[in-house]
């Protein structure tokens, strides 16, 4: 196999992993900011962690229509290219999801 096939099949490896574990970040994160909305309502508190994973949350979103079109993309170089942007947007956003769960358990805690 040449390097050019591994590297486009290592592309679209990484979009496939992108795209099955994104949606599921973002619906974590849709979930967690009811339970913030919920809790906040009845404890008469603000809060900014469900601000912040919201734009989070667009994130996840982004990572996974960005995998979706590498995964379609006929051009390999196209999809190489778009699987790094996701993977990155990815990363980035899970670090974010990282540093809103320690907000959110030093801010909340009781």
């Amino acid at each position: 196999m040449s390097v050019r096939n591994q590297e486009a099949q290592s592309a679209v490896d990484v979009s496939e992993k992108i795209f099955s574990n994104a949606p599921n970040m973002f619906m974590l994160c849709l979930t967690v900011i009811g339970l913030i909305k919920i809790y906040t309502r009845f404890e008469k508190i603000t809060t900014l962690a469900d601000n912040f994973l919201s734009f989070v949350s667009i994130g996840f979103l982004v990572a996974t229509i960005i995998s979706y079109i590498a995964l379609r993309s006929p051009i390999s170089a196209l999809r190489a290219r778009l699987a790094q942007i996701a993977d990155l947007l990815f990363l980035v956003s899970l670090t974010f999801t990282g540093v809103v769960v320690m907000f959110i358990t030093f801010s909340l805690a009781g």
